[in-house]
């Protein structure tokens, strides 16, 4: 009964990942638009993000979600697992700032790209300006910009250092910041704990796709919780040390709380 599950699952998986690139290739073709374009992609993104949230079975409650709709913010969650981005897709504003490493990862670089992701070159400081005046652009689209500072994810034991040249481009963007709290609450109806966190979260030298399967296997329900801290300014800080102290621990304090 377990691997009839699975093939369903993963026969849903399959035909949902291909309806979803089908359906984006072609609103990358027919729209000239650029700006038409990428809302039309993200808008798509999104109606299969809650599809797939309601198919495997993953509650997502949002708490504090005040953020004034005529506003772009950059949004700096913790950062667990690949189901981050379906949970954080909550609306059709949301870009998610990624790397050239998940860019040109097998299948899901593509799905990450026609999701309308922005992609940085991490590992070049030289690169950092120009990095900020594509995300400037970004904003001025009328979008918010989804960055994970840790620039990885972690086993869920705690919030990871945050990653100085991402902080930096938080600090340069000149756009409310708002700290956000990511906590898996339960998977198959269990508290997450150490037996069962790996089911959810992925990080260290973990395989993808090995790990997608064994999610597909293994796992019936999910509930997250996201909180959304209140904005802050980054015109308050002194430099961007001060910054990534300051979002640190709010967002540690919130996740170990």
């Amino acid at each position: 009964m377990k691997y009839i599950k699975f093939l369903h699952k993963l026969g849903v998986f399959l035909v949902l990942t291909l309806l979803f690139i089908t359906s984006s290739t072609f609103i990358y073709f027919f729209t000239v638009d650029k700006k038409k374009r990428l809302k039309k992609l993200v808008k798509n993104s999104n109606f299969y993000r809650d599809l797939a949230l309601k198919l495997f079975n993953v509650k997502v409650y949002i708490n504090n979600f005040n953020l004034n709709t005529e506003e772009n913010y950059l949004i700096t969650p913790n950062h667990l697992s690949y189901l981050d981005i379906l949970v954080l897709k909550n609306n059709d504003k949301n870009l998610f700032v990624s790397t050239h490493e998940v860019k040109e990862t097998f299948l899901f670089g593509k799905v990450a790209e026609f999701g309308g992701s922005v992609f940085i070159n991490r590992q070049s400081k030289n690169g950092i300006k120009q990095e900020i005046e594509t995300l400037k652009e970004v904003l001025k689209e009328g979008f918010s910009i989804v960055i994970f500072l840790e620039g990885t994810t972690s086993n869920g034991e705690t919030v990871l250092p945050f990653k100085s040249s991402f902080v930096e481009i938080a600090f340069e963007l000149g756009v409310k910041i708002v700290p956000t709290c990511i906590r898996y609450r339960t998977v198959n109806g269990e508290e997450i704990n150490e037996k069962n966190r790996d089911l959810i979260f992925y990080y260290g030298d973990m395989n993808l796709f090995k790990h997608v399967f064994n999610f597909l296997l293994n796992v019936n329900s999910v509930e997250v919780e996201v909180i959304f801290l209140n904005p802050i300014n980054p015109s308050d800080f002194k430099d961007r040390k001060e910054l990534s102290k300051y979002l640190h621990s709010e967002i540690l304090k919130c996740y170990t709380g």
